[in-house]
């Protein structure tokens, strides 16, 4: 294309597949908005038309993780304010037929590198518990865990280590009252990650180090604090 190196018209017609008259009329429309200009019988970009051409790039690359999240952000409540940094820059991990886990697997991947967690989910998400235990155990990481009223009962069944992680030095367990709609994790004071739930299953994530994405997470997180009790 023209954003790798000027190209003449014969060139044009191999690579796109079309007719001359299409890439002869095309190039014209093209160098009368100034995105274009033509030089010894080859065409190359303006600096306009360079701009343009990567705004345009980055508006279809939004939109392409747009679509890979449609199952999260349709799940979300319509509602709640979400940051939009989350969705159009943050990293999507949506559940697949071939890979359930996915969002799960980058939760575990991302938290593994984290020392201090901090999250607020309506599942308590019995996997993520387990891993928080050991690593709290082995002195790697500490982590406050608001879960869900209805979870702690089903995290006593699904963990058969949750007295021991309940009484674990580093590692506090939270019970909210209330409906919680989605869950909300933090890495550090460097990432959140974002979860939505259809029907009680998982509808997929975004991960996003964006300050005020970030921001907005341990807001959500402190509110919940404030009105949770420790198990």
């Amino acid at each position: 294309s023209l954003a790798d190196a000027p190209l003449d018209q014969r060139d044009l017609r191999d690579e796109l597949g079309v007719s001359r008259s299409t890439v002869y009329k095309s190039l014209q429309e093209l160098i009368e908005f100034d995105l274009v200009v033509e030089r010894d019988g080859a065409y190359d970009l303006t600096g306009f038309g360079r701009l343009a051409w990567r705004n345009h790039s980055e508006y279809v690359a939004g939109l392409n993780r747009l679509e890979d999240g449609r199952r999260l952000i349709e799940a979300l409540p319509a509602d709640r304010w979400f940051p939009r940094t989350l969705f159009e820059r943050g990293r999507i991990s949506s559940p697949r037929r071939d890979a359930p886990d996915r969002p799960f697997d980058r939760l575990a991947s991302v938290g593994d590198d984290a020392k201090r967690i901090r999250a607020v989910s309506p599942s308590g998400m019995p996997r993520f518990l387990a891993d928080l235990h050991e690593n709290v155990d082995a002195g790697e990481q500490t982590a406050t865990l608001d879960v869900g009223n209805d979870a702690v009962s089903r995290l006593r069944s699904a963990y058969d280590r949750f007295p021991e992680a309940a009484r674990a030095d580093g590692l506090e367990i939270r019970r909210l009252d209330g409906e919680i709609d989605f869950a909300v994790v933090l890495f550090d004071d460097d990432e959140v990650g974002l979860f939505g739930y259809d029907s009680g299953a998982i509808a997929g994530a975004a991960f996003s180090n964006d300050p005020d994405a970030f921001q907005w997470g341990k807001r959500r997180f402190e509110e919940s604090l404030e009105r949770s009790t420790e198990v």
